[in-house]
């Protein structure tokens, strides 16, 4: 898919775990005055920009002092209103990023600092989620305004209940009384204290139980957080991805194609159906290190294995944020350009380089975790 096409694409879409369109933030919120008080960056250009988890091409490898498989994109649209006219991008990081952003935002380096270092907290992100992104901010003592992490009511609310159900057997086992009680209420304070942009006091006896302190202890439940929220993340997604595979098959582009794209697309398809399985298989993996650990210390009471857990969480963190944002952004590109297979189709040369980019997406990258 080139470059304008793909930017024309986000024109109207809705952000994903792979991309964050600040530009479309800043059309739908024009006069939201949280916006203007809290904005995300403090250069307007990079305030409109659109950040995409990028998977490197071969070609690009070179712009990257390592060897990284996934990149943080920053895309200035040429125009804001029409995006099909393309934009400059620069990578976070690659050589000489600093000075290129200065030069075109017309800022000295030392005046965008702030900007620098959420580009840095982004960047080290494995994904664009929102409830990633806004956690990962907000413990670094940024709090940019709602508008900019497109989290429902409903989808705050079901992660709220997924998170006491999670959460509770831990907390009976560190906060429960001489009685051996626990208050369904206390439980979910405590559940959503963890929620919340700090681990505050009322953590204490479960930093206790885990032995970890100081920045082991945030560092550990931050990607705890993370856990949580791919494992209900994942529960929800199942369904869509099979109707994603589904609806894919049932797809005829309009238009003439030749039997030589036809071919292509057909082999595409089988291809994407393969790495979705081998994509979720990933996740389940990971997500199970994280329940055995898990039930090991809250039905045996050996806290040795979830604090190793913790203390490695953020590796695992990675392999799973790769995985999840991928599928995720396969989720819910599809649902908004096909709405259930009823929208307008696509041209056979725009369906192969949707069906191209998913496979690029989910290509095998190393993995950094290792099996306990």
């Amino acid at each position: 898919m080139s470059g304008v096409r793909n930017l024309a694409a986000l024109a109207t879409s809705a952000s994903t775990s792979r991309v964050l369109n600040l530009n479309l933030v800043a059309k739908r919120y024009p006069d939201d005055p949280m916006r203007k008080k809290a904005p995300l960056f403090t250069d307007d250009l990079l305030n409109r920009s659109i950040l995409v988890k990028h998977r490197l091409r071969r070609d690009e490898g070179y712009l990257l002092p390592n060897s990284a498989a996934v990149a943080t994109k920053i895309i200035f649209p040429l125009d804001f209103d029409d995006l099909e006219l393309g934009g400059r991008s620069i990578f976070v990081n690659q050589k000489g990023f600093r000075q290129a952003i200065c030069d075109l935002v017309g800022y000295r380096e030392l005046e965008l600092e702030k900007d620098f270092l959420v580009l840095s907290l982004l960047n080290e992100l494995p994904s664009l989620d929102p409830f990633l992104v806004r956690e990962q901010l907000r413990r670094n003592h940024h709090q940019p305004a709602d508008c900019y992490f497109s989290i429902s009511p409903a989808d705050t609310s079901r992660m709220q209940s997924f998170t006491n159900a999670e959460m509770a057997p831990l907390i009976r086992m560190a906060f429960q009384t001489k009685a051996g009680a626990t208050s369904a209420g206390l439980v979910g304070k405590l559940a959503d204290a963890l929620l919340s942009a700090n681990a505050d006091t009322r953590l204490d006896p479960l930093r206790e139980t885990l032995g970890l302190h100081g920045d082991q202890f945030t560092q550990g439940i931050f990607s705890w957080k993370g856990f949580i929220y791919y494992k209900w993340q994942f529960s929800e997604m199942i369904q869509s991805l099979i109707r994603v595979t589904q609806e894919m098959e049932h797809i005829k582009p309009s238009g003439r194609n030749d039997a030589a794209t036809r071919e292509e697309i057909r082999a595409l398809k089988a291809s994407i159906r393969k790495r979705i399985r081998e994509a979720a298989r990933n996740c389940s993996r990971v997500l199970a290190l994280y329940d055995d650990a898990f039930a090991d210390l809250v039905h045996r009471g050996n806290t040795a294995a979830f604090r190793r857990f913790l203390l490695e969480a953020p590796i695992f963190f990675l392999d799973l944020g790769h995985s999840m944002g991928m599928i995720s952004h396969i989720s819910s590109f599809w649902g908004y350009r096909f709405k259930g297979g009823s929208a307008d189709l696509p041209t056979a040369e725009e369906f192969r380089d949707i069906l191209v980019e998913f496979e690029t997406g989910l290509a095998p990258r190393q993995s950094y975790s290792q099996p306990w």
